[in-house]
């Protein structure tokens, strides 16, 4: 407001002529401190101010006021010092502050070390003023620069004796200083402050502009009230800023508290009045749903009865199928016990011409066809490689070659080695992959009759053999080997036959098994079916039930609380009335005790 923008002005004003120095009088919350602010950022200038907290003394006091006047010295910086009559803890402070107004020092501030500094930094300005570097001078030179830099600004309030008294013993408070007098805020003053204090807070009022200069025409009827209390009374009132603030808060608040209680009593009346209605609309509902479950509830509970009568029969034949599976099963069982007693007695009659077999093949896997290839080089093999072909031959079917005798003319005789050499040796991998793959299994009768002299002659031995051909050695195990299995697989043969017939009577056993197995799971699915259902149709008939009993209890307490506050729908009806009335009128009632609590 105008007000406001002059004092900034004069303060300006001061503060940037040299050696300017304010007083400003006023009571508490007339706005010097902020505008002393204010006026020192237009400045563009640092505010230095003390700050006054438990213990705070005369020591505390001196060493802001030298880091003050250091800034303004050392450092040449422009310092406004805002001084408040309310940070007075001791009188001298205010000697001291007389000291900084009147020289710009304090006697006795400085210690050693910031004289050093002083001096270090104000050498070119004694230079700059053609004066010689003593301490002395140095000194001065310090002072120049600190009256210039410095620029006190005193807010204190002319009431009471101690102002009086201040200004008596320290003189230059008046002299040194620029006064300007705070006087009550004017009108527009008034006006200004309180259309931003509540357009800050955010009140909703009726009637904006006539609340702001309602609470302008308090503030001025109370101080005309105060000067004539001073005229009857001879006493002193003082109305202050602080007390228009007051009350600018105090309506904010007294405001806000009495909606929010109003509000809340309007709101549990009006939400008693809407459920009066809900419970008038829901009996209808209720009644109306009721007549709509009863229908369903009956035709529940008749499906749950019939399916509880198709449950017990497919039990039943549930029953016979599971006792015919067991049945079943117990002769499943004791024909696979049977069928595996008979392939133990067959696999025991194997096992006595296995570990030959098993000799037979470890040799031939030894057996490579470089062996082979060397019986095939020989030209004159020895008796047992053509013993242990003539063998091989035998198994395998070949033919000897029909040769003239040498010792008896005209007669012939059986060349093995020439049919062994075509037939046996020629081909070694051959050779090696017939023996292996040879069907044990399936060795005709004639072949066992030619190679059973050679099972009797001694001469038929791996072990004599193996002196002359380590090949030979292996086929002699081999042909010995097959002729023994032959003879136990045709004793174990009958029963092979038994077990085969045993197995396709066990597999028949087993499908008739699982087939009734499978009868009882579609049974036992159909009934766990059928119980789900069941357990569906319980549950839905319990849920009606409940459904069914919560219509009635809500009907029964609806009926209650229709008939029990009928008479009070409406009273509440309007009370919510006379409490929207009231919140209308509440603006007016709160700036009055607003003024009453500030005033």
């Amino acid at each position: 407001f105008l007000d406001a923008c002059e004092h900034c002005a004069r303060i300006c004003r001061v503060l940037n002529q040299p050696s300017g120095n304010v007083l400003l009088l006023g009571v508490g919350g007339s706005g010097r401190q902020s505008l002393s602010r204010l006026s020192s950022f237009v400045c563009e200038n640092e505010c230095f101010q003390i700050e006054v907290a438990k213990g705070y003394g005369m020591t505390e006091f001196r060493d802001d006021i030298k880091k003050c006047l250091m800034k303004c010295g050392v450092d040449d910086r422009v310092q406004i010092f805002l001084f408040c009559d309310t940070q007075i803890v001791k009188e001298d402070f205010v000697e001291a502050i007389n000291n900084v107004l009147n020289s710009g020092d304090v006697p006795n501030l400085y210690a050693t070390e910031d004289l050093e500094t002083i001096a270090t930094a104000c050498r070119q300005l004694c230079q700059s003023l053609e004066m010689q570097p003593t301490k002395a001078n140095l000194f001065s030179a310090y002072l120049i620069r600190v009256k210039k830099n410095v620029h006190v600004v005193l807010a204190f309030s002319p009431v009471g004796d101690s102002f009086r008294n201040r200004l008596r013993m320290f003189p230059s408070l008046v002299n040194c200083c620029t006064i300007d007098w705070f006087h009550e805020w004017p009108a527009e003053a008034l006006y200004s402050v309180a259309k931003q204090q509540l357009s800050g807070a955010n009140v909703e009022l009726p009637n904006f502009e006539g609340s702001l200069k309602l609470f302008q025409s308090i503030h001025l009827s109370v101080e005309a009230a105060s000067k004539q209390f001073l005229i009857v009374n001879k006493r002193n009132v003082y109305v202050t800023p602080t007390s228009y603030l007051e009350l600018l808060s105090s309506f904010v608040n007294i405001l806000a508290m009495k909606r929010n209680q109003v509000g809340t009593q309007q709101r549990r009346y009006k939400v008693g009045l809407e459920k009066i209605g809900h419970a008038e609309e829901q009996v209808s509902g209720l009644q109306q749903m009721l007549v709509e479950k009863k229908p369903a509830l009956e035709k529940t509970q008749k499906e749950v009865a019939e399916m509880m009568e198709v449950i017990k029969v497919d039990k039943a034949s549930a029953e016979e199928v599971s006792k015919s599976v067991a049945k079943e099963e117990a002769e499943a069982k004791e024909k696979a016990a049977s069928t595996q007693v008979i392939k133990d007695d067959a696999q025991r009659d194997l096992d006595e011409a296995l570990p030959a077999l098993d000799v037979a093949v470890q040799c031939l896997k030894k057996l490579k066809a470089d062996h082979i290839r060397e019986v095939k080089q020989l030209a004159n093999p020895p008796a047992g490689v053509r013993l242990a072909l003539e063998g091989v031959c035998i198994m395998f079917g070949l033919k000897p070659v029909k040769k003239n005798d040498p010792n008896t003319p005209g007669k012939k005789i059986d060349d093995w080695w020439e049919t062994s050499q075509k037939e046996i040796l020629a081909d070694p991998k051959k050779l090696l992959d017939q023996l292996f793959n040879f069907d044990k299994d399936n060795i005709p009768e004639k072949t066992i009759q030619a190679i059973t002299p050679y099972m009797e002659r001694e001469d038929f031995d791996p072990a004599a053999i193996k002196k002359a051909s380590i090949a030979c050695e292996a086929i002699c195990l081999w042909v010995r080997a097959m002729y023994k299995y032959h003879f136990v697989a045709r004793a174990v043969e009958p029963k092979r036959i038994q077990l085969r017939e045993a197995e396709a009577e066990l597999a028949e056993s087993m499908a008739k098994l699982e087939a009734a197995q499978e009868r009882l799971r579609e049974v036992q699915s159909k009934i766990a079916k059928l119980e789900s259902d069941y357990a569906a149709s319980i549950a839905k008939q319990t849920e009606l039930q409940d459904d069914m009993r919560l219509c009635e209890v809500k009907l029964e307490r609806a009926h209650k609380l229709i008939g029990g506050l009928g008479g009070e729908k409406a009273r509440w009806g309007e009370n919510v009335n006379q409490l929207t009335e009231q919140l209308s009128l509440l603006p007016g009632d709160c700036v009055v005790a607003a003024g009453m609590v500030s005033y």
